[in-house]
């Protein structure tokens, strides 16, 4: 049976005391389709790191959600820097010639 949540429950110690906490997350199902063979390695791949198919994907794909933040914030960091004058007003950019001993 599937559930939309799914739930973790931490214990503390000492050995007479437990806490439990029951954290609630919504998940969403998805199916995706893969070769046979991508499949295959994916079930290997999972087994051999005592994980889920799923669970691997889905963090693959948290990921690829990361770096692309990461990028945007970069990218809107970069933009909103003023630009930096690279000769004073009036003069004349050096001529190609002067920058590469031609």
């Amino acid at each position: 049976m599937c559930s939309p949540l799914s739930w973790v429950q931490v214990t503390t110690a000492p050995l007479t005391r437990t806490s439990c906490y029951t954290i609630l997350v919504a998940m969403k199902n998805v199916t995706v389709t893969l070769d046979e063979d991508v499949a295959r390695w994916a079930r290997v791949w999972a087994a051999r790191h005592n994980t889920s198919v799923s669970r691997m994907l889905g963090e693959l794909i948290r990921e690829k959600m990361r770096e692309e933040d990461q990028y945007g914030h970069a990218q809107e960091s970069f933009l909103s820097a003023s630009p930096v004058l690279l000769k004073e007003p009036g003069a004349t950019y050096p001529r190609r010639e002067e920058l590469h001993d031609r």
